[in-house]
């Protein structure tokens, strides 16, 4: 009996180690209370077995002894396997922290799929926007309209080049206001970072309007971004713009109707280096955090999701009206 004594405050210490170990971690994962009891009753359990049934094989006889101790062992030990991370799904974290958790799925989606279209399932996008939506209050309806917009854009493969950063440099302002010290540091300084934006806009505009069909009005304003890209011309620049002037001057010489300047973004129509010389100069979007959004651009936001908005509600009119 000694021997089980020994055995259940060993395994009451073990216990009691992880129970405030992993309480340590679900503090700064920012769980909730109910995640907290979940873990709680885990290890209470643990205890539990471990002082009121440890002492059971020792009442049988020699026979039974070996296999009830060898599958008390694997029960204490099953339980207290369990994954944390478990408890988590179940209980879930602060609603802030949620969004967040939300928020850095949505950013590998949005990865991967610029990687490879057919990397995520729809129905993972899907689920990743009803997400979204469930976590939805007052204070953080705009960061949830563009999260939506963004997945919901990423889903119907209709990216647009200038709302997919417009919306990236929102998202960035709007965390680092929810979670300040959590989010990774800006990629450039702000000065740098609006450089980079304006370019970057101002090549999404020639991509945009290359993509219309055809006409004298879209060609002016075509030239006219095309000359204004030496606003932005640097040495690390120059060799970017360049290949943007020969490929938009190839193309403006010959039209041909239905044909989009630049097709996909691989960016193919750059000649065979254009891929790589748009990742030189946006890497990652973390080179756009910080950079300041004019007055056009913020209005380019709130009327792309009063769009978003109308085009839902006036789906969920047709709905309803559907199963009167």
């Amino acid at each position: 009996m000694n021997a089980a004594v020994i055995a259940a405050a060993g395994i009451t210490a073990l216990a009691v180690f992880f129970f405030l170990a992993e309480g340590d971690s679900l503090t700064e994962g920012h769980a909730r209370v109910r995640t907290h009891i979940l873990n709680t009753v885990r290890w209470a359990i643990v205890i539990a077995l471990s002082w009121v049934l440890i002492s059971v094989p020792f009442s049988q006889p020699s026979p039974q002894r070996g296999p009830l101790i060898v599958g008390l062992a694997v029960l204490i030990g099953a339980v207290m396997l369990i994954p944390l991370r478990w408890f988590v799904r179940l209980g879930g974290r602060e609603p802030t922290w949620e969004l967040r958790r939300a928020k850095i799925e949505m950013a590998q989606i949005a990865n991967r799929l610029r990687r490879d279209r057919g990397s995520v399932p729809p129905g993972r996008i899907r689920a990743a926007i009803a997400r979204v939506e469930l976590l939805r209050t007052p204070a953080k309806s705009e960061l949830c309209d563009l999260m939506v917009a963004e997945l919901s854009d990423l889903l119907n493969g209709a990216e647009s080049w200038n709302e997919a950063g417009r919306r990236s440099i929102r998202i960035d302002e709007l965390c680092r206001g929810l979670w300040p010290g959590e989010m990774p540091d800006p990629q450039c300084d702000p000065a740098e970072a609006t450089f980079r934006w304006h370019l970057y806009r101002a090549f999404g505009r020639m991509m945009e309007i290359g993509a219309l069909d055809y006409s004298p009005r879209s060609d002016r304003d075509f030239y006219g971004l095309l000359g204004s890209l030496e606003v932005f011309r640097r040495p690390d620049t120059a060799s970017f713009i360049d290949a943007v002037r020969q490929s938009a001057e190839r193309w403006l010489a010959a039209p041909e109707y239905g044909r989009p300047w630049i097709a996909s973004f691989d960016f193919e129509a750059l000649g065979p280096q254009g891929l790589d010389e748009v990742k030189r100069i946006w890497p990652r979007d973390a080179v756009l955090w910080g950079a300041h959004l004019d007055y056009d651009d913020c209005r380019a936001i709130e009327e792309d999701l009063a769009r978003r908005s109308a085009t839902a509600a006036a789906r969920f009119a047709t709905a309803s009206a559907r199963h009167r």
